[in-house]
Order: structure tokens, then sequence, then C-alpha cells
């Protein structure tokens, strides 16, 4: 649905509309973090623990939900005042609702009894509701109040449609101000490595938007969400096999753990590497018609940030399949707040000069840094990392792919059939080149499948 509404908005709004949306609310997320404070890991963890006892879980809840309301309403008393004194604009104060939001979020709690169905069935009809809403409501610039009452009313509709599955669940129990005291420091604990990890993702939006001009915010904001889009895809293997490799440590078979995580690294490289490239070869023709003319600032922001594909999901795979299902959290949160230290630092020592630019090539540096501190750790345990022949070659292929796309493409329009036949060009000359030299992960999974069914039909 992004890549469907990111240029329809983009040409409606412009990339200075666009950047006024994404300035005021990357300042609204640090009042929802607040807001927030951890609950969402901290609520799912405690409900979990309870189990079916509908005493145990009311008392839990009121005890969670009753520091979250009235951490909320402080928060968002702050967030006006914040608001007035910088004169923040209408955007800002529509994205309050952001703050009501977080506050009123009780996905914890499903989260906490497995009841994933509400929260998914619930998010859906919402998105699509929004999603209709763009295409046929957001048409030029003056609807840009319009886009911002969309996305922020539907966020905040979203918790609320929650609550009215709550009452079978649990009845209402005074919470006790002692018991939400100690709830507030249990939830604090998890809320400072959230900081540590905003601060190295939203802080830029910021700095852009405050050193430079919402027309910085846009550019880097929309090719900040065409690198997302692939990295959500490719992530979405790690979230699948935590599971599995949380399940393997528990039965000391670390070994196996092991193999799959270096499995799972060279196999995650073969594609992200591809569609880095992809986005290289074919930002140029791409943008113009994509975007619209107001974003080609885009041309540079968006093959420097391409570099984000390969770099973050191999940061998640180690966390996520190695740190977190050995309980490894120092080691998670040391490179978050590293990270976090060196984003602050580069980031107001290259956006005042260098502005987009200058945000994108922090955010590479820092995606960097973190993978390598996690590919380190991984090393430092295991002996075991990515397969250096396979990473190599992939690379001289992928700088083949652009080479070869941008010489047979360099006379064509900006359309989206040159950007169709760019992909097909490329798709072809990855594929095809790196078997020829057997840097193909995909190959020996086809020839474990193929041998397993003869050996079933053989029996």
């Amino acid at each position: 649905m992004p890549l469907i509404t990111v240029p329809i908005v983009s040409h409606a709004l412009g990339s200075s509309g666009v950047g006024q949306y994404a300035y005021a609310n990357s300042i609204a997320q640090y009042f929802v973090l607040a807001a927030a404070l951890g609950l969402p890991l901290y609520g799912t963890r405690e409900i979990a623990r309870i189990g079916d006892d509908k005493n145990l879980l009311s008392k839990k809840f009121w005890v969670l939900e009753g520091f979250s309301i009235l951490l909320t309403g402080v928060v968002l008393i702050s967030y006006f005042i914040i608001g007035l004194i910088f004169n923040f604009g209408t955007i800002y104060f529509i994205q309050s609702l952001l703050v009501v939001a977080a506050g009123l979020d009780v996905s914890w709690f499903f989260m906490g009894i497995e009841d994933f169905k509400k929260i998914t069935i619930v998010s859906f009809f919402l998105q699509i509701i929004t999603f209709l809403l763009i295409i046929t409501q957001i048409n030029s610039s003056n609807d840009l109040i319009k886009y911002a009452l969309i996305l922020t009313v539907a966020t905040v509709l979203n918790p609320i449609t929650l609550w009215y599955f709550l009452k079978k669940k649990i009845y209402f129990v005074k919470p006790k101000f002692t018991e939400m005291w100690f709830a507030l420091k249990g939830s604090m604990v998890l809320f400072i490595p959230q900081v540590a990890i905003i601060l190295y993702t939203n802080l830029n939006k910021t700095m852009l938007g405050a050193l430079g001009n919402k027309t910085f915010v846009g550019v880097f904001s929309n090719a900040l969400l065409v690198t997302t889009v692939f990295i959500t895809l490719i992530s979405s293997i790690d979230t699948v096999l935590m599971p599995h490799a949380t399940r393997l440590f528990s039965q000391n078979k670390y070994n196996e753990g092991y193999v799959m995580i270096q499995r799972v690294l060279n196999f995650e490289a073969y594609f992200t590497i591809a569609i880095a490239a992809g986005i290289i070869a074919l930002s140029d023709k791409l943008i113009p018609w994509f975007f619209g003319s107001s974003f080609s600032g885009m041309n540079t922001v968006l093959p420097i940030l391409s570099l984000l594909v390969i770099f973050i999901p191999g940061g998640i795979s180690i966390s996520r399949q190695y740190l977190i299902p050995q309980n490894r959290i120092k080691e998670y949160n040391n490179s978050v707040y590293l990270g976090a230290i060196i984003s602050v630092i580069l980031n107001f020592m290259l956006i005042p000069t260098l502005g987009a630019v200058g945000a994108a090539i922090v955010s590479v540096a820092v995606e960097v840094l973190i993978w390598l501190i996690r590919l380190w750790d991984f090393w430092k345990s295991t002996h075991l990392g990515y397969s250096r022949w396979q990473i190599l070659i992939n690379v001289i292929v992928a700088l083949i792919m652009i080479f070869v796309i941008k010489l047979l493409t360099t006379n064509m329009q900006a359309t989206p059939i040159t950007t169709i036949i760019q992909a097909i060009l490329g798709t072809g000359v990855y594929l095809g080149l790196t078997t020829i030299l057997k840097a193909n992960p995909i190959l020996p999974l086809l020839k474990q499948v193929r041998d397993r069914s003869s050996v079933k039909n053989r029996y």
C-alpha cells in the first residue's frame, strides 16, 4: 500500500508538503515514545506471566493502563506547551492525537494473552480505509491538513476499537498508586533502549527540518520509505525464524543454530545486495515519474540510503536469531547506545552543510557500525559469518548489473515502462551471472528439496 500511496501523495503535496508532515511527525514521535514508556514490551511480558485468571488479568491491566493514562496526560500537556512556545503549526497540533493513541493503546494486553487475531483484523480494516481515503481525497497541496487528519485519526481509532473487545476479558479494578509506581519503574527499564533507537532513526528528520528546510525532510523521508519497504520484506525472515532459533538454543543445539544463522545471513545478502544495486541503477529514471519533479534531490539521497537494505537486515538477523534468543541483551543494547551517540554527533556535523545528503550518510554510517558490532560478536563466539566468496561475487555481479542497466537504458525516457525494462534486465543479469559463477544460494536449497522428494518417492 505505501508503494501505491507514496507517488499519489508525493505528486499532490510535493516535497515541501511531505516534508512539513514528516517534520511535525518526527517531533510528535518523541512525545509518543514518552507516553508509551516501554509499556508495549513490559505490558506484554507481565500479562503473559499471569495466564487465564480473569481476576489477576483485570488487576494487572488497570495497574499498567492506570499509570499509562496518567503519564499520557502529563505528556500531552507538555506537547501543547512546547508547540505553543515554538509555534510548530497546525500539523503538529493535529498529531497530538498520536500521543492519545499511545496512551490508549492496549494491544500489549492482547499480545500477552496471545490473541493476535483482533489486533490484526482491526489494523487491517483501518489500513484499507486509510488507503482508500488517501487515493480519493489527496489531490493537491491544499490537502495537507486533510492528509494529516486521515493518518492521525486512523492511528487513534486503532486502540480505541480494541477497547471494545476488552469487556469480555477483564473488569474494572481500581489500581493502587504504589502498584502503578512500581509498574512505571519496571516499564522504564525497557524505555531507555527505545530512546536510543529513536535517536538514530528519527533525529535526522527533526534536525533536517530545524537546521535545513522542510523540502529536505520530504526528500529524505520518501527516500527512506523506499528502502524501508524492502527492509521490512527481507526482515520478515528473521521474525519467522526467531522462535526456531530460541528453541534450538534452549535445547543446547548451538552448532545447528549457528549454522542456520550463517545460512540466513548469506541468503539475505544475496537478495539485499541485488535490491540495493537495483535501487541505485533505477533511481534516476524512477524518481521523476514516481515521485514528481519536486523530489529531484532524491537522485543523490536514494542511492546512498539504498545501502541500508544490505546492512539493516544483516544487523536484525544477528540480533533476532543470536543475541535475543541467547538473552544477550547487554550486547544488543550496547550496539544501540553507541549507534545513537554516533548519530547525534555526525548529524550535527553533516546536516548543516550537506542537508538531506548528510542525513543519508549518517544513517548508513550508523547502521554499518551497528551491523559490524553485532557481526563481530557473532564471529567472536562462533567463528562463523558470511561466505566471503559468495559476497564478493554478489557485489561484483551487482556492479556489472548497474553498469549494464545504465548503459542500455541511458537514452530512454523516465517512464514506468523504462523502469519495468530496467528491473527485468537487472534481474536477468544478476540471476544469470551468480548462477553461472555458483554464487547463488537458492540452488543448494532447490537441490535439497529435490533430493528429499526423490527419497520420499523411492519409499
